[in-house]
């Protein structure tokens, strides 16, 4: 019994990105600037070097591999947490969380990518436009959280496209 109610709360810590799922109104987005938030203060030389303007790629193929795991561990805190909240309930964010690492991975980590990122990503996962609406209804925590990494890839791509067009414009 203690047991279940240890599990029961630690998925529902974990599902609600340490309680902040709970936030009253907008919890998806709160919850993404909070990773933006985190994001920014990871070190830059762990994945960039801005004064060469270099991405250190190796570093983010052992972060993507980092990443997927935690989609996948993700998926099932969902379908966990969804039996206690709901099918994609507003408390469960850890979806938000995953959906905004990908769309910052593979970029170079300035402020105003990890600004646009969070626009785009939130754009995204907000209005789910094109094939993103359908990713929401697979069954239990693939639709909760596939619908969010496919937001931020979408949102990756845009950046990258970008980038590649007008480097200057994310000075």
């Amino acid at each position: 019994m203690l047991l279940n109610k240890l599990k029961t709360y630690i998925f529902t810590l974990l599902s609600t990105f340490l309680g902040i799922g709970f936030f009253p109104f907008m919890s998806g987005t709160v919850a993404s600037i909070t990773i933006a938030i985190i994001w920014w203060l990871v070190p830059d030389y762990y994945f960039y070097n801005p004064i060469e303007k270099i991405i250190y790629f190796d570093s983010f193929f052992y972060f993507s591999i980092v990443l997927v795991i935690f989609s996948l561990i993700s998926v099932y805190i969902s379908s966990i947490s969804e039996r206690k909240f709901g099918h994609d309930a507003s408390c469960i964010v850890i979806d938000e969380v995953v959906g905004y690492l990908f769309a910052v991975i593979f970029l170079p980590k300035t402020i105003m990518i990890t600004i646009y990122a969070l626009i785009l990503f939130r754009i995204f996962d907000i209005s789910k436009p094109l094939f993103i609406n359908k990713l929401q209804n697979l069954p239990g925590g693939w639709g909760i959280v596939f619908d969010d990494i496919a937001a931020g890839i979408a949102s990756n791509i845009i950046l990258q496209i970008l980038l590649l067009i007008k480097p200057e414009f994310f000075k």
